[in-house]
């Protein structure tokens, strides 16, 4: 079901989408919303939406406005507003974020902060 929901996604939305045979080693910075279908490693900092594919697997420490995850994270997540992570999605590492969907089915392994709004 989650390629389902993968499939789904309206890829004229995004400004940046790199394929499933991308690979790169490094730091690597994204102004506007983007799908990553490859391998990366490194540091990834957006500041708009970023999408994880199913097949993607990413071996850095993210920030991001938004986070869409429906692959595999291994680093430190800070997400600025709402991460979703669609089943059987992985992560590795600690989130922070203000908004979290966690999908039944989904692995965590590490630990969660979030902002708490005070009355």
């Amino acid at each position: 079901m989650p390629r389902d929901d993968f499939d789904k996604i309206d890829e004229e939305y995004y400004n940046t989408i790199l394929d499933e045979d991308f690979e790169f080693k490094g730091n690597i910075k994204f102004e506007f919303a983007s799908i990553i279908k490859g391998h990366i490693e490194g540091k990834i900092d957006s500041k708009d939406k970023l999408v994880i594919g199913p097949n993607a697997v990413v071996e850095a420490d993210i920030t991001a406005r938004s986070l869409e995850c429906f692959g595999q994270i291994n680093g430190n997540v800070s997400i600025d507003e709402d991460a979703y992570f669609h089943a059987p999605s992985v992560l590795s590492g600690s989130l922070r974020t203000n908004y979290l969907t966690f999908e039944k089915g989904c692995i965590l392994n590490g630990m969660v902060e979030m902002k708490v709004e005070k009355k």
